[in-house]
């Protein structure tokens, strides 16, 4: 598949308008962070079509290097934490919870190791084989396996049924982008896979909704 600026902003708008459908749904005060998914990721997906546009030509430069690690910091250190935190605000099990926290302890690291790599270090990105490569340098001394434990197992172990779909649908995104790319290529092709099935969100909130629009009728029907 061929990525570029067309399909970055097509999915940003897609999931823009997925996200403000969510935004408008009743919901709990912990499914909230839950419920900002698709609106972060239509933001990232916004920021990589900017880029493709500062590199092609399209648009000035001088908006290259604010996309550059406004992306990375999205990629590398919002989503190792945020997923986990995300899961467990909405989490019932007791041991799910606690494995859950093992997974934000683990995204923690990987999110403060990166954060420290960007701050301290350098940041480019180059288009290789139609997709953008992100270098940063220097690179935090750890696997990818780390990464993959805190955005994809809180989705996998969750109570929700729909919500493990999620988990899986990450983890196909992760061995589809990692057999298309090179390691410096992986965050851009799995961040826009993740972000395209991050709709299953939607679904999620869409049932939360009819079912406590049912429960309210019911219940109105027993009152009277």
């Amino acid at each position: 598949m061929c990525f570029s600026a067309p399909a970055s902003l097509a999915a940003s708008g897609v999931l823009g308008v997925s996200g403000i459908a969510i935004l408008r749904m009743p919901k709990k005060k912990n499914e909230i962070p839950l419920s900002l998914f698709p609106i972060i990721f239509a933001v990232h997906q916004l920021i990589e079509g900017i880029l493709w546009l500062s590199m092609t030509g399209v648009i000035s430069e001088t908006y290259k290097t604010g996309a550059i690690y406004a992306y990375a910091f999205i990629a590398f250190v919002l989503w190792p934490i945020f997923v986990p935190f995300s899961m467990y605000m909405i989490e019932t099990g007791r041991m799910r919870r606690k494995i859950i926290l093992v997974c934000q302890i683990i995204g923690l690291y990987v999110g403060i190791w990166f954060l420290i790599s960007i701050i301290r270090g350098t940041v480019d990105a180059a288009v290789v084989s139609h997709s953008i490569s992100y270098q940063i340098s220097p690179a935090p001394p750890m696997s990818l396996a780390p990464y993959l434990i805190a955005v994809s197992v809180p989705f996998l172990i969750a109570s929700n049924k729909r919500l493990i779909v999620m988990g899986v649908a990450i983890l196909v995104a992760c061995g589809t982008a990692a057999y298309m790319a090179c390691s410096n290529t992986f965050p851009s092709l799995w961040c826009f896979y993740a972000a395209i099935l991050s709709l299953v969100i939607y679904i999620y909130f869409r049932y939360q909704a009819k079912a406590t629009a049912k429960k309210g009728k019911m219940n109105l029907q027993q009152s009277t």
